[in-house]
């Protein structure tokens, strides 16, 4: 596979490459577009320790499964025993992603994911942030969702063009940005005060925990403080991505 196919899969937004030389060459030339490889435990000999070796140098998860699991997912293309799941979007390192920032005294929104899991959540809340005029959003390339074909038709078009920024640590990234001058504030439906008690900082990082069980420990202890949106009703919660839309356009109703 070349990498003008390659493009092509990725114009048409599949999203997977496979077979060795495709698989090697995108890690090669385009691993900014690699989200994961996907290597079969019976792989054997230098293309394995090849593959491996690329991913570690560029940053790229890799995981070890099954002839079988690869070919389901490839209805039954020639994979030879290596696949790797392509974003249309590139992922930037969160030190460039802090270069787009707006310098002080100027209101800056940056988003963080901690290990958002549904796609179309993903892809609303890469469409709301741009909307609501954030910098970029960061987000983990393990254990979360990824900006594949499916985000990018859900986001109606934005991840194309949004800044994504890939993170390993979730509660580190949120170290890292706070040292960078932004005040974090988790989205927590059981904290105590709510984002209209007091008006969110000018220069902030929004962080939202996954659909399921909201922010990690880690990660929680990292913000600077946690607030909740006031809710009525028999429901106990939000959807990830409608309470992180009311609390950054309430963000830009103050700030901006």
């Amino acid at each position: 596979m070349t990498l003008q196919m390659l493009d092509e899969l990725r114009h048409r937004g599949e999203d997977y490459c496979w077979g060795r030389n495709g698989v090697i060459s995108l890690l090669e030339e385009s691993p900014a577009h690699c989200l994961k490889v996907m290597i079969s435990k019976t792989m054997q000999g230098s293309a394995s320790g090849k593959i491996v070796e690329l991913c570690r140098v560029a940053h790229v998860p890799y995981v070890f499964t099954s002839m079988r699991a690869l070919d389901s997912m490839l209805d039954g293309e020639n994979h030879q025993g290596v696949a790797a799941m392509l974003t249309q979007s590139e992922l930037l390192s969160l030190e460039s992603a802090m270069g787009l920032l707006p310098p002080p005294p100027e209101p800056a929104l940056v988003v963080m994911l901690d290990h958002i899991q549904d796609p179309h959540n993903l892809g609303a809340i890469i469409r709301s942030s741009e909307a609501a005029s954030a910098s970029f959003i960061a987000l983990p390339r393990r254990r979360g969702s990824l900006p594949t074909g499916t985000v990018v038709k859900t986001s109606a078009g934005a991840s194309l063009r949004f800044p994504l920024a890939s993170v390993g640590n979730v509660a580190n990234a949120v170290r890292d940005i706070q040292d960078g001058g932004l005040w974090a504030v988790g989205l927590d439906a059981e904290a105590p005060g709510t984002i209209y008690d007091t008006p969110l900082p000018k220069r902030c990082l929004l962080v939202v925990g996954s659909e399921g069980s909201g922010l990690g420990r880690t990660t929680q202890k990292a913000c600077d403080e946690t607030l909740r949106i006031p809710i009525r009703g028999g429901t106990g919660s939000l959807n990830a991505s409608i309470a992180l839309s009311i609390t950054m356009f309430e963000w830009s109703r103050i700030n901006l």
